[in-house]
């Protein structure tokens, strides 16, 4: 009988933990003061000071009016003439692949500049490994490390004989295995293609080379990769590392188009990492150690890959912190695999032939026939979910933008996304603006990859429509800036530069009439990227009843050299109120 009472009594007292137990405890309400506060609210764009109560805005104005509006209990908050700037939101990222590969060698031409610093740093990395360990690399680029000799399946095998090695191309399009990882994988010489555009290279007597061209064909071995590296333990380490790192670079919000998992389970870490509020049941697992603690970081949205629909709720919920948004599907692929679908072909040269072996008259095509992508569009859009869609050529722009037109949908209360418009034309933004679509730029398609660009994949009249952003904004559509983490950093400060200057790394000018102003830059990752979202009413723009989501800036990027930007300093991120501990 007593055992069954103090059975009882610790079943209560539980309960009681459970449900009294604080999510995160919000700061005091706080006044900032003496400061620069852009606000991107065109009626009232710069004021002094703010005052921050419950996680909202409670009021702008003056240094004087706000500090009228003190109690005992605030705390005041001196500037000292800082900037305060609405949190940036990365409207296009990949929050699942930036965590998994958050430790994987680093082969980038960020980091090496030979073919021979690459794979001596990659044989270097092996040797502090135990046979059967899996490698992991990423950022194999022979536009970024110009002598770079890209890998087959013999050097790999010498280079790991006792390790499955698996590479990622930089622009996540392309990969490499050696022999040991397609045997792990259960990839053979007779295995099949998942598709005509997703395949395992083979040589003339249909041995694997070792290559692997896009997502479906890469899938088997990202599973082996889950499976083999990402305990829980890792998972949660990583994604709470990944999602400090965008907060760090003055992320409040962050945007999954096109979520890769196989399951649900990290779906409920998101939630509870962004949630303002965590389920009971999170809670328990947190006690039991499954879960992390919470703490603030940026609120996080979720687009579903055409392949993934089984994870979409069977309904479409609110909530202004974590949320699947609707769903996203692929139209054509990279420009550095060949794979993006243009109207012209690609230029003969040297790249495009020796290293990327397109055919001459090559010009890409679409992933998916145009009545399959319809019949998504129609029942995804007739079901309420918001539409995302990778479409990087002119021709993929092109028949995307038809299929929606030719649906007879009504799309006046939708904002369906184009995601990367490398080659969206301007003779095509009426037409997304007739649409109600939201044109999304990989601005740093241009900075990394504009001297290729030009020289040997698109020519000098093709990268002169590159990136269209300014014709953007004098067709007066909202559109945001992105750099696709993990591909690029996500770095906002760095991606308002490059669509401010056009300048490629060797400074070289990409389509300078298509230049838009900071504050225009700044619009794009801010106000607007609330927009993309259906948020602009909450996040986005400092205005009194809106969220308190913000960072303290040391300079002003209205008033600094453009070519300065990149290198102002983010002093700390506010998220719900809350100062996110990096």
């Amino acid at each position: 009988m007593k055992f069954k009472i103090t059975l009882s009594v610790l079943l209560l007292v539980t309960v009681i933990l459970l449900l009294t137990s604080p999510d995160i405890s919000q700061t005091k309400d706080r006044i900032y003061t003496n400061g620069q506060i852009l606000t991107m609210e065109a009626d009232n764009p710069l004021e002094q000071a703010m005052l921050v109560k419950k996680g909202k805005i409670a009021a702008l104005g003056s240094s004087q009016q706000i500090l009228q509006l003190k109690t005992d209990e605030t705390e005041i908050i001196d500037l000292q003439n800082k900037v305060i700037l609405p949190g940036f939101i990365d409207s296009h990222t990949h929050v699942a692949i930036s965590s998994f590969f958050n430790n994987m060698v680093n082969l980038s031409g960020f980091k090496h500049q030979t073919n021979k610093q690459v794979w001596a740093h990659l044989s270097d990395y092996i040797q502090t490994k135990e046979p059967g360990e899996v490698i992991i690399g990423g950022g194999i680029s022979s536009i970024l490390v110009d002598d770079l000799v890209l890998p087959d399946i013999q050097f790999l095998d010498t280079m790991a004989p006792n390790n499955p090695i698996i590479l990622v191309s930089q622009s996540m399009h392309t990969y490499w295995a050696n022999s040991s990882a397609f045997e792990a994988v259960g990839i053979s010489k007779d295995t099949q293609a998942p598709s005509e555009s997703s395949y395992y290279g083979k040589d003339e007597h249909g041995n694997l080379t070792g290559i692997i061209f896009e997502q479906e064909a890469f899938q088997p071995f990202l599973n082996y990769m889950k499976s083999n590296l990402l305990t829980p333990d890792v998972l949660i380490d990583s994604t709470v590392k990944t999602m400090k790192e965008y907060a760090k670079n003055g992320n409040t919000t962050v945007v999954s188009a096109g979520i890769t998992i196989n399951d649900d389970k990290p779906l409920r870490l998101y939630e509870h990492l962004a949630s303002e509020k965590t389920s009971l049941l999170n809670k328990a697992l947190t006690i039991a150690g499954l879960l992390p603690v919470k703490q603030p970081l940026p609120r996080h949205f979720i687009y579903i890959r055409f392949d993934r629909l089984f994870l979409l709720p069977e309904h479409i919920v609110q909530d202004d912190f974590y949320n699947i948004l609707g769903v996203k599907h692929w139209y054509d692929g990279s420009p550095y695999t060949g794979s993006m679908y243009l109207q012209e072909p690609y230029k003969n040269s040297e790249l495009s032939q020796k290293e990327l072996h397109l055919s001459k008259g090559h010009r890409g095509k679409a992933l998916i026939s145009k009545p399959a992508l319809a019949k998504f569009i129609k029942e995804h859009h007739n079901k309420g979910w918001q539409i995302a869609i990778h479409a990087q050529g002119d021709q993929a722009n092109t028949e995307v933008l038809e299929l929606f037109e030719q649906s007879g949908l009504d799309f006046s209360q939708s904002r369906h996304r184009l995601e990367h418009c490398v080659l969206l034309q301007a003779s095509d933004l009426d037409k997304v603006k007739q649409l109600n679509m939201f044109p999304n730029f990989h601005i740093n398609h241009l900075l990394y990859y504009g001297d290729a660009l030009k020289s040997d994949l698109l020519g000098s009249k093709r990268t002169e429509q590159l990136l269209a952003v300014g014709s953007a904004k004098k067709a007066g559509l909202k559109y945001s800036l992105h750099a696709d983490q993990p591909m690029f950093e996500s770095n906002p400060l760095r991606l308002i530069q490059t669509a401010v200057e056009r300048k490629t790394t060797s400074n070289m000018f990409i389509a300078k009439n298509e230049k838009i102003s900071v504050i225009d830059a700044l619009e794009a990752m801010t106000i607007n990227a609330a927009y993309s979202i259906n948020m602009e009413t909450k996040i986005g723009s400092l205005k009194t009843g809106k969220y308190a989501d913000f960072i303290i800036l040391d300079k002003n990027p209205l008033t600094v050299p453009v070519a300065e930007i990149e290198n102002i300093k983010i002093l700390k991120t506010v998220i719900n109120g809350n100062e996110v501990q990096f």
